[in-house]
Formats: C-alpha cells, sequence, structure tokens
C-alpha cells in the first residue's frame, strides 16, 4: 500500500483534525465512554490516592490522568503530541478537575523533573518508539523521575498475539452523521518481527448525492512490535525490580506490567 507513513505527533493530529472536521462531538464521545471504564479500572490496579502524586508520561488526550485526578491522586501529565493535550486541557477545564499538563518527550522527563513521583504509567504508547535505544531511553528516564520505591505501570498491545495471529482490516468502529455512516477499519502491514505499520482506514458515506458516494481516508505511522519479554529486558536493563505481568481478559486484550523502583 503507497500511503504516507506519518510521524506518531503528525498522524494523532491528522486524526483528530479528520473527526473534528465531518464531526466535533465524534472524539469526545469515545473520550467520555473511555474515561469512564478507566475511572473504574486504575483503583483496582494503583491502590488508593491519598497524598500520592503520579505523572502520566504518555497522556494522549487525558483520560487516564483526569480519571485519576478525578480518584484524587496528584496528577502530572506530559505527552508530545499539541493537539492531545489542548485536547486533554479542555476535557480538564470543561470538568472542573486540576491536571498539571505539559509537553515533554517520555525519553526526557528528567529535564522537568526530579524524582518526585509514587507512581508513572503510560497507557498504550511506548511502542509509537520504534528504536531499541529510544524505549530503553523512555524507561531509564521513568525510573529517574520515580522516588525510591515507586513503581510504573505500562500498558501495551500484545504484540505476540498480533504477530501470530497476523489480522487485517479490523472493524473498529461505525459512526453515525448526517451525511451518512463512517467506518474505520484498522489495519496492519507487517514490515519485520520489529516494526509494523499501523493504519487507519475511514470510509465515509456521503448521501447529499443523488446515488450516494463513499470516499475513503487513510492515516498511518510505524510501530514498535514490542513483545513482553522485549519489553521486561528493557526495564531490567533499567534497574526495575519485582516486574509483574497482570492477567490479561484474553489474549487479544491489551497487557499490563507493573515495576518498582529499588527503595534504597
Amino acid at each position: 500500500m503507497n500511503i504516507p507513513i506519518l510521524s506518531t505527533e503528525d498522524f494523532y493530529t491528522a486524526v483528530h483534525r479528520y473527526m473534528q472536521s465531518v464531526d466535533p462531538t465524534w472524539e469526545e464521545d469515545q473520550w467520555r465512554g473511555h474515561q469512564v471504564q478507566e475511572e473504574a479500572l486504575l483503583p483496582t490496579i494503583l491502590g488508593e490516592a491519598p497524598n500520592c502524586a503520579i505523572l502520566d508520561c504518555t497522556c494522549g488526550t487525558g483520560i487516564q490522568a483526569i480519571s485519576l485526578a478525578r480518584l484524587g491522586w496528584q496528577v502530572t501529565a506530559t505527552d508530545i503530541t499539541a493537539a492531545s493535550l489542548d485536547i486533554a486541557r479542555r476535557y480538564s477545564h470543561q470538568m472542573g478537575i486540576h491536571v498539571d499538563f505539559r509537553r515533554c518527550d517520555v525519553r526526557h522527563l528528567e529535564s522537568l523533573f526530579p524524582p518526585m513521583f509514587d507512581w508513572v504509567i503510560s497507557c498504550m504508547a511506548l511502542d509509537n518508539l520504534t528504536l531499541d535505544t529510544e524505549l530503553q531511553q523512555a524507561c531509564d528516564a521513568i525510573l529517574r523521575v520515580l522516588k525510591p520505591g515507586g513503581k510504573c505501570y505500562i500498558r501495551l498491545r500484545d504484540f505476540d498475539t498480533i504477530l501470530s495471529a497476523r489480522p487485517r482490516y479490523d472493524l473498529k468502529e461505525e459512526h453515525h452523521t448526517v451525511n451518512g455512516r463512517i467506518i474505520r477499519l484498522e489495519d496492519w502491514e507487517y514490515e519485520s518481527d520489529a516494526h509494523v505499520i499501523c493504519i487507519y482506514v475511514f470510509l465515509q458515506e456521503d448521501l447529499t448525492t443523488t446515488q450516494g458516494h463513499w470516499s475513503t481516508n487513510i492515516f498511518a505511522y510505524r510501530r514498535r512490535a514490542l513483545r513482553k519479554v522485549e519489553l521486561e529486558g528493557f526495564l531490567r536493563k533499567t534497574g526495575f525490580q519485582d516486574i509483574t505481568f497482570l492477567s490479561q481478559p484474553s489474549p487479544w486484550s491489551p497487557y499490563s506490567v507493573i515495576a518498582g523502583r529499588h527503595p534504597e
């Protein structure tokens, strides 16, 4: 498939602009549904919040960060994509929730923060870093901003399952607008055992024409096919201890891992 491969930042910015252009409420409906799910899930993993400082170091549009702030955590949140941070700030303002949002590359967290956090979390994002050196830098940076005895929580796609099955054209959603349906497919191109191209395919119906018309919008970017054993290796090399993979509801669910910094 001969389509441009965008940077991570350009990919998420382009998808946001497309969804806003066809229906400004589309992303908001998605966001609020995910936020309710995260607000129920995160306390079962992280525990209670009293006097705990947490950094969401790849916060995206702020779903986890705002959920944690609503639960009483002292939340700081960073991301590299300015468009995503703008959305996060808007939702936190609308909900009257304080989160300290800052723009920062996950590999350079120590440029903004000392070792001050009880927890650092990253959900569905570290595999945006495509090189092993970048992933090692990110794990190192997470460790350096944790207090002694602090913990990190990482959630990622299960590429062990994805690379084994090699799925194509997975139907993700069908959205209805006044002018017709929009169908979003997720496709994968398998470059190697280490890298995949993630592709969003939007099929947009236009009922304003006599016979109806479909158009296609495609956005793609490269991901690191990060297997569990590889992530564990990066964490161990950094110096994390007590690395624990949590149980998955199914092989197709994301996997999660908790690891700790030495109490010193």
